[in-house]
């Protein structure tokens, strides 16, 4: 007795009401005459335990009737039964795609039907989902005679998809896990394509070479080499390339481990699929803190990205800044990479991503430029649709936790109440805020009220606001006609003010305390917002973050410094957190090696630098120096130079400093403060000035 019969069989037994050939078709996602047929094998198997059938109730449905006892011994005997683990619909999609495109043998569709032991009405329209799932990445599914199915598109977008569909189906987090119990369908599926000691050994080349860190970019970059090395095996292969692998420290390390992996499996593949899986390890390589001499930059470019996006689309993703800025200054670091060195990376969803999300695809390509500036080359239509991918996946989040409303008023001389009945239904069926209920007399008063919309119902005309004629009751056909009407005049839309958000009384009861006296410590932040959490007030934790004031003390301001060059300069700026223990020696050796290796990459804006290294090179714990100098210097930055102000950042993760970095950015596009700041001669002076709103 197969997987699904015994379920089905399960369920029969342990209802107590009766079941219906649709609602078991659609449960198990087959057909009712595939049912029915389960359902003769399993009176089959009762009659030959001399038990009572399964009956059909005239307009009820069927019913198994079995006694207490009965029901504990037949769930013991047909477990040891089992012999076939069944598939859903969803697990079956899985196990098709990675058949097509990475078993060594050709696949057909009647031994897949034969297999999953399903009807060929069941495995048409698996196909037709399949069909549909590949075309979103511009894949075709071809069926041709002697070789089976057959993928028709770019192998690098076959390859993309296949990483994708996989990660989609797998938990990234625990395939490698060593325990074989408790492994998903997906997941047993998936090791019949790509053996799990092939992963194991591509994890342990990768260990040798690489890292020894565990993390989910780690799994990751394994199950990708191993797609690449799957499909390479099938010999279907990348064309010719000219990406060129540079003589990097990490280029060296992923050099090592593709040529160490390739002596362990036996396996010799050309220039281009080498070339190929080397640029594809720098992109997941590149989105880290600890790896990227960029990483700043990406960081400042995302920070800005959004705020330009969120101003643009009026979508506030600060409220989701925290998972957002993660994903995006990850593929930031990637993107610049990558432009720089003129390799075009294909986005097969791009024409749906702008399609769906023109708006924010928009937004992004109108901040292009200024990421340009960074590359020295033109972003990619595709490399657009990638960013507005990670600005996407915040929108349905977002909309889920806010609510929009328009502000209209209503017009009606049929007197108060039939007004009143209008205003009631419209706040009723849609999102309508009625500020007030006027009758034609008092239409002057519209000019002095607070709304974009108005219902009449009456024919009128008013220049300044768009006008809807409804009937006083709405009736079902007059809805669409006012959906039209909001849908029309959706740039009125507007956010209603979420007043669960709590984050604004936060600082006021902080500010209290500092008022009063006592001292903002870590233990103060910790007590206050476990405080709030038990009264129910929420609040946007992201949003507490220290801020350039909370971490640069007046002991970090150092002014009018005699420094000669550069280095001196980096030096100088950096002796209050070599003091003050923040940072080790070995990180200003690091920040003065990473400008003579990669150039005067930290002059970020006009006269301004931002001194940094990577967090393991020597940061203790967060903390941020300055120094203005008395006499300009060059770091050899064209567009920028000379410096007249050096900051120094230590930072431990990925988000601690992100408010401090906000404060940077207002600053780089503010030269006249700068002028200003480098003009003071005392700190009380230079914290006024730096701190100072707008």
């Amino acid at each position: 007795m197969k997987d699904r019969t015994i379920q089905i069989f399960k369920r029969f037994i342990w209802s107590d009401y009766s079941l219906t050939l649709d609602e078991l078709s659609e449960d198990f996602q087959v057909s009712n005459r595939t049912i029915r047929n389960e359902i003769k094998e399993i009176n089959a198997f009762l009659i030959s335990h001399k038990l009572s059938e399964i009956k059909t109730i005239r307009n009820r449905g069927m019913v198994l009737t079995l006694e207490q006892s009965e029901r504990k011994q037949l769930e013991i005997v047909i477990d040891e039964k089992n012999e076939f683990d069944y598939l859903s619909r969803e697990e079956r999609i899985f196990d098709l795609i990675l058949a097509f495109s990475l078993s060594e043998h050709p696949v057909f569709l009647y031994q897949k039907e034969s297999e999953y032991q399903i009807s060929k009405s069941t495995m048409d329209e698996d196909m037709r989902r399949v069909r549909n799932t590949l075309l979103a990445y511009g894949i075709e599914v071809l069926s041709i005679p002697k070789q089976g199915i057959v993928l028709k598109g770019s192998e690098r977008t076959i390859r993309t998809m296949i990483y994708d569909v996989i990660n989609q189906s797998i938990d990234s987090l625990r395939f490698l896990d060593e325990k074989e119990a408790g492994l998903s369908v997906s997941e047993k599926h998936l090791f019949r394509y790509i053996p799990k000691k092939v992963l194991k050994k591509i994890d342990h080349v990768y260990h040798q070479t690489i890292s020894s860190r565990e993390d989910i970019y780690r799994n990751q970059l394994v199950m990708f080499t191993a797609v690449w090395l799957s499909r390479y095996l099938r010999q279907e292969l990348i064309p010719s390339s000219d990406w060129e692998v540079w003589d990097t420290e990490q280029n060296q390390r992923r050099l090592s481990f593709v040529h160490q992996l390739c002596r362990t499996l036996a396996v010799r593949p050309p220039v281009s699929e080498l070339n190929y899986i080397l640029f594809m390890l720098e992109t997941f390589d590149t989105g880290s803190i600890s790896n990227s001499v960029e990483w700043v930059q990406a960081q400042l470019l995302s920070i800005q990205l959004i705020q330009f996006v969120e101003q643009t689309t009026q979508i506030p993703f600060s409220k989701k800044e925290e998972s957002l800025h993660e994903g995006l200054y990850r593929h930031m670091a990637g993107l610049i990479s990558r432009v720089k060195s003129e390799i075009q990376i294909l986005n097969p969803l791009k024409e749906t991503v702008k399609r769906y999300y023109g708006n924010i695809y928009f937004a992004i390509e109108t901040f292009a430029p200024t990421i340009e500036a960074i590359t020295k080359h033109e972003l990619s239509e595709d490399e657009i649709a990638f960013l507005t991918i990670h600005f996407s996946t915040s929108v349905s989040a977002i909309n889920q936790e806010l609510q929009y409303t328009y502000k209209a008023v209503v017009v009606c001389n049929h007197g108060t109440a039939t007004g009143r009945l209008l205003a009631e239904h419209l706040k009723e069926l849609f999102s309508i805020e009625i500020v007030a209920v006027l009758s034609t007399g008092e239409m002057e008063l519209i000019k002095k009220l607070d709304v974009d919309l108005i219902f009449s119902t009456l024919s009128l005309t008013y220049p300044d606001k768009p006008i809807l004629v409804v009937d006083p009751i709405i009736k079902v056909e007059s809805r669409k006609n006012i959906q039209e009407f909001l849908e029309r005049n959706r740039q009125f839309k507007r956010l209603v003010n979420n007043d669960n958000d709590s984050t604004e009384l936060f600082y006021k009861v902080l500010d209290l305390i500092k008022e009063s006296g006592g001292t903002i410590s870590s233990d103060i932040y910790q007590q206050l917002e476990t405080t709030f959490d038990q009264n129910h007030l929420k609040i946007n934790k992201r949003e507490l973050q220290p801020m350039l004031k909370d971490v640069l003390k007046k002991s970090d301001i150092l002014l009018l410094e005699k420094c000669p060059d550069w280095e001196s300069a980096i030096r100088r700026v950096a002796r209050p957190l070599l003091k003050e223990n923040c940072i080790n020696e070995s990180y200003v050796k690091a920040m003065i090696a990473s400008v003579n290796e990669f150039g005067p990459y930290i002059v970020m804006g006009k006269h301004l630098a931002l001194a940094h290294a990577r967090p393991e090179d020597g940061v203790n714990r967060l903390g941020i120096s300055v120094a203005t100098l008395a006499e300009p210097v060059v770091f050899g930055n064209e567009a920028n130079d000379p410096v007249k102000i050096i900051f120094c950042l230590a930072a431990v993760d990925s988000f601690s400093h992100l408010n401090i970095m906000k404060s940077l950015i207002e600053l780089i596009n503010d030269e006249t403060k700068i002028n200003r700041l480098v003009r003071c001669s005392n700190v009380s002076d230079f914290e006024a000035i730096l701190y100072e709103e707008c």
